[in-house]
């Protein structure tokens, strides 16, 4: 016994002529707005103003952006904008590749009940430094040194470690550099 599976279930059925119908009434929406807007301003504000309607009216109708509709495209962008955002930065736990690792420094402190020692605090405050420069795009202005601490010989440590590059996309990202020596 044969059954029939259906086929092309994500298209939508053209409704009107060569349209779908959520796509006419995109148009049809942006075409009336325009009507209404040849009564109440100026002919070259009408012109101007039924291009970016129009233009806005056709991207929503045909544009597809990885897949998805332009219009969730467009209420993510929103919603993104929109919402309070929170950045929380939180180092990660690496007491079990400590314990692998040889100690190459001595100056490492003893780790807390928590496991995460000094070194490790230290690299994410020059992370999150280099993170704040590259947000703010000002430099880090520093006080003239006058002899090296702990603290500054681990973040110039970790300064090492760490690389800010720029993906295909364009965005920007923080990873750990691994050099094989």
């Amino acid at each position: 016994m044969q059954f029939q599976v259906p086929q092309f279930i994500e298209t939508e059925d053209k409704v009107v002529g060569p349209f779908s119908l959520r796509q006419f009434l995109y148009i049809g929406i942006a075409a009336f707005v325009c009507a209404i807007l040849y009564f109440f301003v100026a002919v070259w504000l009408f012109v101007i103003g039924s291009v970016v309607i129009m233009g806005i009216a056709v991207a929503v109708a045909f544009v597809k952006v990885n897949g998805q509709p332009f219009i969730k495209l467009m209420s993510a962008a929103a919603g993104y904008y929109w919402k309070p955002q929170s950045y929380i930065w939180k180092p990660l736990d690496t007491a079990p590749a400590q314990q692998a690792a040889p100690a190459k420094t001595a100056h490492k402190a003893a780790a807390p009940s928590g496991g995460i020692d000094l070194e490790t605090i230290a690299s994410g405050i020059a992370l999150h430094k280099s993170w704040e420069t590259l947000q703010t795009g000002s430099p880090v202005v520093e006080k003239p040194k006058q002899r090296t601490s702990d603290r500054e010989f681990i973040e110039k440590r970790m300064n090492e470690r760490y690389q800010i590059f720029q993906k295909v996309a364009g965005d920007r990202d923080a990873a750990r550099r691994v050099d094989y020596r």
